[in-house]
């Protein structure tokens, strides 16, 4: 009997380490429904992402063939209609990247808008409010996060594997006014801060040692040429190589991007950009 009631003593909970519990169990629950709220909020903005390019590329009626990208012309008037600030598109063909590219009136806006100015985390593809719209600087940069699930410019880290780079020499690229042909003839990773990040020459000697050194650093080689004569669209994008990404919360700030310098070699219509600038 002794040993019975002290059994049944030491069953009974204090008041106080019920309220423990409760806490514990309502912190846990709350936790709980953040993290799914997250998870909801992430998987939303994606989808939204994704049914927001798709209809615009409804819109602008976008070819998936070489030869028909050779000869096909956006529809700006319309494209404007969505959003004034859309300046271009851009397509890499066989691959995610085919987006409208905007240029708003700083770096900052569209790292977190769609073309559309809906604020997503994906932001846009988006030319550098420093250059001009109808590529008649050296030197055109165009942004574009490194998305997780493959949209945006996440492609471009494929550009550093031979046979990608290889295989995906062409990147095409749409005015109001005319449309490109380019050619890929450098890729690399390197700091956001280095060399590489110039948008503007003293003279075309400067620009051409800038030609000369970001050609030096590609990871693969070709058989293209490029003289300060010429025009470059170099493509911009965060690099994730060395193991940091947004999803590590050990990460310091990543500085570490894709480059890929890309040749005007052809006006699909139009005329040259360098004939635009002289």
């Amino acid at each position: 009997m002794f040993m019975e009631k002290r059994k049944k003593e030491r069953r009974k909970v204090s008041p106080v380490r019920k309220w423990i519990e409760r806490l514990i169990l309502l912190i846990a629950v709350c936790v709980f429904i953040y993290a799914g709220w997250n998870l909801y909020t992430i998987f939303k903005a994606n989808d939204d992402e994704a049914k927001d390019t798709e209809r615009l590329r409804d819109t602008a009626k976008i070819p998936t063939k070489e030869e028909d990208l050779d000869k096909f012309k956006v529809d700006f008037d319309a494209l404007k209609k969505v959003n004034p600030d859309i300046v271009g598109w851009i397509v890499v063909l066989d691959t995610e990247i085919s987006y409208p590219v905007v240029k708003g009136s700083d770096n900052e806006y569209y790292l977190n808008h769609l073309y559309d100015k809906t604020e997503n985390y994906a932001g846009s593809i988006f030319m550098d409010y420093r250059n001009n719209e109808d590529l008649s600087d050296p030197n055109t940069f165009i942004y574009g996060h490194n998305v997780h699930h493959g949209t945006m410019f996440a492609e471009l880290e494929n550009y550093v594997k031979k046979d990608f780079f290889e295989k995906h020499p062409y990147v095409y690229y749409y005015t109001p006014d005319a449309s490109y042909k380019l050619q890929v003839f450098s890729a690399y990773v390197d700091k956001g801060d280095s060399q590489s990040y110039n948008i503007s020459f003293g003279d075309d000697a400067s620009y051409q040692a800038y030609l000369d050194y970001v050609k030096g650093l590609s990871r693969h080689t070709n058989d293209v040429t490029v003289t300060a004569k010429e025009h470059i669209i170099t493509l911009y994008t965060c690099s994730y190589e060395d193991g940091r990404n947004p999803g590590n919360t050990e990460a310091e700030y990543i500085d570490d991007r894709y480059f890929v310098h890309c040749k005007i070699v052809k006006a699909l219509n139009g005329e040259m950009p360098y004939e635009k600038s002289n």
